[in-house]
């Protein structure tokens, strides 16, 4: 009866491991999809935080090449200043 038993409970434990690594295996992919959703949202996030910074960012930038237009116009319009008034004297 010894050696009949021996078999019998390697079966079974391999049956009990089996199914707790498909378990396992199973929770594993929950977590993975969950973590999957998760990124997903913190990109979704991510991607709408630099939408909204480069709205604020453009008028900035449109307002700093005005700054610089105007400064090199007012260094044209000295130029020209200094040039009528050396015509003049």
């Amino acid at each position: 009866m010894q050696p009949d038993l021996l078999p019998l409970v390697l079966t079974i434990a391999v049956c009990v491991l089996t199914v707790m690594m498909v378990i396992v295996g199973v929770y594993l992919i929950q977590v993975l999809r969950g973590v999957k959703q998760t990124l997903d949202r913190v990109n979704m996030t991510i991607d709408l935080a630099e939408m909204k910074i480069n709205s604020i960012i453009m008028p900035l930038q449109s307002l700093g090449g005005l700054t610089s237009s105007l400064g090199s116009g007012l260094k044209v319009f000295e130029s020209f200043t200094r040039w009528l008034n050396r015509s003049k004297s």
